[in-house]
């Protein structure tokens, strides 16, 4: 993924809501970048109005009050990249890393971290996602993916490059999404995009898995390959990320076209997030197998972004990919996964007494403090996916 500064953030995401450079024709009040604190012909101005009219000191009897603390009210006031930072604050302190080795493989687990009122935040007892990298000997039988799916470079280079930006615009090719219509659920995208980075670097960097580049001089990929490591895939996660927010909001939202049999609009936004996928083993970049564990974590992510907007009781997601057990010879399948008619993830994928995917809903009496400011977002955003109602006539 190109698009990674040295630090960590998205190239296309570090200055918060412009993760979705395609629509910034719709930005509104131009005239306030032009004339901002970092113009000296603006600061000159701004010096010299003030000389011209502050005159005599004004006889002032100020009745301010304090805001109120952690209020909600508060965060239509602030600014896009002040509450970006605030999101990323509230996602980012409810999760913790470990690393160890399993079945002599390095294995990587994402851990939650439970707030509590006037408490320190405690650790989950189970992680919220545990994966477990291949040995060489996969990765080797998978090349045979990458040969084959080299053929269809020519014919995929447009949507491949394109995809090196963040790609809310392909899912908005699917949904009707403009910043004019959707602004929330941009904004929300954009902040689980950040927290999604935040967990891919340090989950591949755990691993260490080696690119595809590194096995055969005869993969020759069409573009650049990123420096960090190669399971998840980083493009996948985000996009099974992306899909499955935007499949919550539409069916939170009730609107009847969202409400079909078989879940026809998750399907679709499904079948995008695994040709972006794809399309990374076809620019020869990634494995299948990248995908597949790229897909685990995306959608899990997606659905404690959701947890923890609002908050349930007795139900926590607990996810893990076991690449060990993964068969090298199969391809990559995202419906192995998830089935969008009743947004759920599989049970398990592979053989059933090896299985190379889990999921479960796991019961627990455990019950933690929401993201506050992440739970204001996402109302937000489900009443942009709700119909207008119709006024009754008198």
């Amino acid at each position: 993924m190109s698009r990674y500064h040295a630090s960590g953030a998205p190239e296309a995401i570090s200055n918060s809501f412009n993760s979705f450079n395609s629509f910034n024709s719709f930005n509104s009040f131009n005239s306030f970048n032009s004339f901002g604190s970092e113009s000296p012909l603006g600061a000159e101005a701004l010096l010299t109005s003030r000389d011209g009219i502050v005159g005599a000191p004004l006889d002032l009897n100020a009745k301010i009050t304090q805001n109120p603390p952690h209020a909600e009210a508060m965060l239509p006031r602030l600014s896009l990249d002040v509450r970006a930072s605030i999101y990323m604050s509230e996602l980012g302190s409810r999760v913790s890393f470990s690393e160890d080795h399993h079945k002599s493989s390095p294995r990587v687990s994402i851990w939650r971290l439970d707030q509590r009122k006037n408490a320190p935040p405690i650790i989950d007892e189970e992680p919220l996602v545990q994966l477990t990298l291949p040995d060489i000997e996969k990765f080797k039988e998978q090349i045979v993916f990458l040969s084959s799916y080299a053929d269809l470079r020519a014919d995929r280079a447009p949507e491949i490059l394109a995809q090196l930006a963040p790609p809310v615009p392909f899912f908005s090719s699917v949904i009707f999404m403009d910043p004019a219509r959707t602004p929330y659920t941009l904004e929300l995208l954009s902040a689980a995009l950040r927290f999604s980075n935040y967990c891919v670097m340090r989950v591949k960097y755990g691993l260490s898995g080696k690119r595809p580049i590194e096995f055969s001089p005869q993969i020759q990929p069409m573009i650049p390959t990123p420096t960090h490591g190669t399971l998840p895939s980083g493009h996948a996660t985000e996009a099974f990320l992306i899909a499955r927010l935007l499949w919550k909001l539409m069916r939170t939202g009730a609107s009847p076209q969202y409400q079909q049999d078989k879940g026809v609009w998750g399907e679709m936004l499904m079948r995008l997030a695994s040709r972006i996928a794809v399309n990374r083993t076809i620019a020869g970049v990634h494995f299948p197998v990248d995908s597949a564990a790229g897909e685990l974590l995306g959608l899990t992510l997606a659905d404690i972004v959701e947890e923890l907007a609002v908050p349930r009781e007795k139900k926590r997601i607990c996810a893990s990919f076991d690449g060990m057990n993964y068969d090298p010879r199969d391809d990559f399948e995202w419906q192995l996964l998830y089935t969008p008619s009743d947004d759920e993830q599989c049970s398990y994928a592979g053989r059933k007494k090896k299985p190379w995917a889990t999921s479960a809903l796991r019961k627990t009496t455990k019950h933690t403090v929401g993201a506050t400011a992440l739970g204001w977002l996402w109302h937000k955003a489900v009443e942009e996916w709700k119909d207008i109602d119709t006024p009754r006539m008198p």
